[in-house]
């Protein structure tokens, strides 16, 4: 019987915008361009990365004001090595990064109990989202 292969979680630890952007199509059928994800990781307060040797097969990012609210954003676990806490021990090193902010926020359509598990509560808040490429089809409310 084989024992189970060793996985090394780090902290903003060196990343290659091609391994990342690898990791974040195989998990969530994410596209993005080499400085779009040069951008993302250079503009994250903090990121943690889940490593089977050399390969990367877990993220996810942290963008905080230090006080008041952290932002948890693009967790990702590569699918062949889900189910094996990956996901969670990343979770608890960004919430453990964030340090003492009031509010922890994050965004789902895909594993709310997931978080429900690790202590996330739904908010009370509305999400609204304002993107660059869908603009035109906003209908704002008539006043």
């Amino acid at each position: 019987m084989s024992s189970p292969e060793e996985i090394h979680y780090s902290v903003s630890a060196r990343l290659d915008a091609e391994e990342l952007g690898q990791l974040l199509a195989a998990a969530a059928g994410s596209a993005y361009t080499e400085a779009m994800l040069t951008r993302l990781i250079e503009g994250s307060t903090a990121y943690v990365t889940a490593r089977a040797g050399d390969r990367l097969v877990g993220f996810g990012r942290l963008l905080s004001d230090g006080a008041v609210t952290a932002y948890i954003n693009n967790m990702a676990v590569s699918p062949d090595h889900q189910d094996r806490g990956i996901g969670g021990r990343l979770l608890d090193l960004l919430v453990e990064t964030a340090g003492e902010v009031k509010s922890i926020y994050l965004y789902t359509d895909t594993a709310d109990a997931f978080y429900l598990r690790h202590d996330f509560r739904p908010s009370e808040k509305r999400l609204y989202v304002r993107r660059r490429d869908d603009t035109s089809s906003i209908d704002a409310p008539q006043s």
